[in-house]
């Protein structure tokens, strides 16, 4: 994950919004429309190891995502997931603690059943300057 926060602050093109600790981009191969993943700028593996400082910034970013979500596309639900580590696992040098917002707008049919693989019928570099026009206009 640091290579992959490192590339999408060089090339800007998925990026949704950041701030001095955190990073929300679209993903490279996002499994809905509009899926959005906010990551800590430094390595960090647990979200419990979030210093109390980097709190703000973060629910600045939780809130400028959402925000910008609502105004593409109004009242739209979604899902909210949290990955982190292993509860007594200590600092794991290979995972990054991330959140996930995944819009509820396409359905898991057959294709996606059988393969594992989704149909997502929207480039994530699209989706990522319409989220981020969508309030700036």
């Amino acid at each position: 994950f640091c290579d992959i926060i490192r590339q999408e602050i060089e090339q800007e093109e998925r990026v949704v919004c950041q701030n001095d600790s955190f990073i929300c981009i679209a993903p490279f191969a996002p499994r809905t429309p509009f899926e959005m993943w906010i990551l800590p700028k430094i390595h960090s593996s647990g979200y419990c190891n979030l210093k109390d400082s980097s709190l703000f910034d973060l629910s600045q970013v939780f809130s400028e995502c959402l925000r910008r979500l609502n105004c593409c596309i109004p009242g739209v639900p979604y899902n909210f997931v949290l990955h982190t580590q292993p509860l007594r696992s200590g600092e794991l040098k290979h995972y990054h603690y991330h959140f996930e917002i995944v819009p509820k707008l396409t359905s898991i049919a057959g294709f996606e059943w059988g393969t594992g693989f989704y149909i997502n019928p929207l480039p994530p570099e699209e989706a990522a300057q319409f989220l981020r026009e969508c309030l700036d206009n």
